[in-house]
């Protein structure tokens, strides 16, 4: 297991670090100094692993743990190199509006701009692959949340590469944040960027 801190200064307790350290085997914390956004707190965490499948997910886990365990499965039996999680109806249900908007407007977008995309829901946070994705996935560049996305066009690009998805629900009791005006344009900024360097 691979803990990334994002460059945050506060709610981290050491003795907490050292408990999980004690208690799982092959536990690794990964204390950025500066925040380099989801997609380079990933790549740090990627770049250090050394198993032979690579599951990632966000800290609060919002999903079931049965969405985590058929990933290992596809993953383990070779049935796949990328395995992408794809939300329900069920949880798009839950999520704050702005998001919600965000989230179906982008699935939009990539159906228009990247028909080559396998998988045009993009930003589950439940993403997993062997070591053949692992190579693509260490050649994005996007710092904050689209980076999902490019990883998903490079695979895409790649037809030695087999992705599949799976569908993911939210656990109950799950509270999703919303998503602030600035965040939405730098990602929009960040859609621009992978649209002219990746089709081009």
């Amino acid at each position: 297991m691979y803990l990334v801190n994002d460059g945050s200064k506060s709610g981290i307790r050491q003795e907490d670090i050292h408990l999980l350290s004690d208690k799982i085997s092959g536990f690794t914390y990964i204390d950025s100094e500066v925040n380099q956004g989801k997609g380079g707190a990933l790549r740090d965490a990627v770049r250090q692993t050394t198993g032979k499948w690579v599951i990632y997910t966000d800290a609060d886990y919002p999903y079931l743990i049965s969405n985590a365990v058929e990933m290992f499965r596809l993953l383990s039996t070779d049935a796949a190199d990328v395995v992408v999680g794809v939300r329900d109806e069920q949880y798009y249900d839950q999520l704050p509006l702005g998001r919600k908007i965000f989230s179906l407007s982008l699935k939009v977008m990539n159906y228009l701009f990247f028909p080559q995309l396998k998988v045009k829901d993009t930003q589950s946070g439940l993403k997993g692959f062997n070591q053949k994705g692992k190579e693509v996935f260490l050649k994005t560049r996007i710092p904050a949340f689209l980076f999902d996305m490019e990883f998903l066009v490079l695979a895409s690009k790649r037809s030695d590469i087999r992705i599949q998805w799976i569908y993911v629900q939210a656990r109950e009791g799950i509270v999703f944040s919303t998503m602030r005006a600035k965040t939405i344009l730098t990602e929009l900024y960040n859609f621009i960027s992978i649209l002219f360097r990746i089709n081009k």
